[in-house]
């Protein structure tokens, strides 16, 4: 989930005004078998970026990974750079979070209930997170530089309002293997547009390891 921080009416001004001058825009997300992927991560990148936007959206959204039944929810996060993210911990055992990825470093060690404050993520690319004390947990957050960003539904859909111009169409999942991971398209809005993006490779397996029964109750 994310949220505008108060005092943010600026940002809903800006979008609505972008809103109003938008092209409806469908991206279709299809596997090898031409079967929709749902809760793949979806982004078009502007040619011209706009720092009206950025500007004013820097240091006001907030976004949140919770953990509950000992997994990380979402599974899977997309967030705007300079997004801050928290950490709840819905679980009634600690949880001790951490990620070495080189687009974000941090460490939140044996809690319950809410973490000491949010961390900002102001660096784009693929943070993985796992857990010190439970292996099986796994998530993602995924960090973009556009406001036009989102992850697919059931039907591999996912819609964006977008103003008119050229963008660069990306998309990501943890499991895609590197032909997929590497996958750029240029579209050009002009009206209201439907694109479908064909999977070229298999996924690969998802690491499924799960202990029912924790030794530790009190972690």
């Amino acid at each position: 989930m994310i949220r505008i921080a108060k005092g943010s009416i600026p940002v809903l001004m800006i979008l609505s005004c972008f809103a109003s001058q938008a092209k409806n825009t469908t991206i279709r997300v299809l596997d090898v078998n031409k079967q929709p992927l749902a809760n793949i991560v979806v982004y078009v990148e502007p040619e011209k970026k706009s720092t009206v936007i950025k500007s004013v959206l820097s240091d006001r959204l907030i976004a949140t990974m919770d953990q509950v039944n000992r997994q990380f929810l979402p599974h899977i996060l997309v967030v705007n750079i300079d997004t801050k993210i928290d950490f709840p911990n819905s679980d009634k055992i600690k949880h001790h979070v951490y990620s070495f990825s080189s687009a974000k470093t941090f460490e939140i060690k044996l809690y319950r209930d809410k973490s000491s404050e949010p961390r900002l993520f102001d660096q784009v690319g693929e943070v993985i997170l796992g857990c010190n004390i439970h292996d099986w947990m796994l998530g993602y957050v995924y960090v973009v530089d556009t406001p036009w960003f989102g992850t697919t539904d059931v039907q591999g859909n996912i819609n964006f309002e977008v103003p008119d111009g050229k963008y660069t169409l990306k998309t990501w999942h943890p499991l895609f293997q590197e032909v997929d991971q590497s996958f750029s398209q240029i579209i050009d809005i002009t009206s209201d547009s439907q694109f479908t993006v064909h999977v070229k490779a298999a996924m690969n397996p998802q690491y499924s390891a799960y202990e029912e029964d924790d030794e530790l109750d009190d972690y």
